[in-house]
This record gives structure tokens, sequence and C-alpha cells, in this order.
């Protein structure tokens, strides 16, 4: 029993930092394609359009792959969707500390929970192994 819930945790925890990794790679490679914006006339920092799609696809990327390695680790499906649960909850930060659109706070919420729901969908068709 301990040695399954250590299995569990320990598999979130690398799932929940290869998410993350994989996040922030992709933010700085869209700063880097299409780098920020600062207008002098009104004081804002304007985001272009490749850095916040790079930012969707980082996050579909990292869910997806950090709740797959967590899934399959752990062997349960829960591991993935804590995960997902962390990337949400870093978005709905994101989203409230920069004032964040509707539509980039609802994308926070729907691209992590479909990217677990496809980990999940792609772990249980692979055999587990022991």
């Amino acid at each position: 029993m301990a040695r399954t819930f250590l299995r569990f945790l320990v598999a979130t925890i690398v799932g929940i930092f290869v998410a993350f990794a994989l996040i922030w790679i992709a933010q700085y490679a869209g700063g880097e394609i299409s780098p920020e914006v600062y207008d002098v006339e009104t004081g804002e920092i304007l985001i272009p359009a490749g850095a916040t799609v790079a930012l969707l696809v980082g996050w579909f990327a990292g869910t997806f792959a950090g709740g797959w390695l967590a899934m399959r680790a752990s062997a349960n499906p829960g591991a993935g969707w804590i995960v997902a649960g962390a990337v949400i909850g870093a978005g709905l930060y994101r989203a409230a500390t920069l004032g964040d659109t509707w539509w980039m706070i609802a994308l926070g919420v729907i691209v992590p929970l479909a990217a677990a729901w496809m980990a999940q969908r792609v772990s249980a068709t692979v055999p587990a192994t022991a």
C-alpha cells in the first residue's frame, strides 16, 4: 500500500516537473520567435499572437507529456489529472495576475483538460508494464 502511494506521488511530481519544463520551453521559443513589444505611448506590453500560440501549444504539450508520464509511471490515471490541475492552476494564476481576456482564461482550462483526456486515452491503449 505504501509503495503504491509512493509510486503515485513520485510519478505525479515528475509529471508536474515535465509539464512545467515543456511549458517553459514553449514560452521561451514563442518569445524568441515573436518578442513582446513595449508601447511607449500607453505604457503597455503588447504580446504578439505568435507568443500566445506558443503558450497554448506549451499548455497542451506539457500537460499531455507530463500527464501521460504520470499515468504510465503510477499505473493510475489520477496522477495525470493532478498534473492537469497543476497546469490549470498556474494558468488561472497567470490570468489573474496579468489581467488576461476571458477567452484566454477559458483556453487555460480547456486546453489542459483536453490534453489530460487524450493522455489518458493514449496511456490506456498501451499495455502496462510491471
